[in-house]
């Protein structure tokens, strides 16, 4: 069992620096070399991140995996910032474990990044 809380709102976001590991793959054996950690610490795959009353949780689902749980960090206890760029949203998270990371989303993300921003610290 995945959630023992409601949800609250989910969201589909890539890594920093998923399109261009995605779009390395044009260049065969020297994609590897390129892009080995551009999405570090993160994996380079789409990620779901959800909101619950008591926490975030943040997913990982490779192309032709099952989906498995990153991590999941109780509210208060991480940091987090919503930016506008100009194909959508990005959120900058401070998270224990996994230190700073970027993601990216959709304007439709919207609402879900608000509830990530109200349950960070200041």
């Amino acid at each position: 069992m995945l959630f023992s809380e409601v949800i609250l709102g989910a969201a589909r976001v890539r890594p920093k620096g998923y399109t261009w590991a995605t779009l390395s793959l044009a260049l065969g054996w020297f994609a590897p070399l390129l892009t080995r950690r551009a999405t570090d610490p993160l994996p380079p795959s789409v990620l779901y991140l959800a909101v619950t009353e008591a926490d975030i949780r943040l997913f990982g689902k490779p192309s032709f995996s099952d989906l498995f749980e990153l991590g999941r960090w109780a509210k208060g206890s991480y940091r987090a910032t919503v930016r506008r760029s100009a194909l959508g949203l990005k959120i900058d998270l401070d998270l224990e474990r996994l230190g700073p990371v970027t993601v990216f989303g959709g304007r439709a993300d919207a609402p879900v990044f608000e509830l990530v921003v109200q349950g960070a610290t200041t």
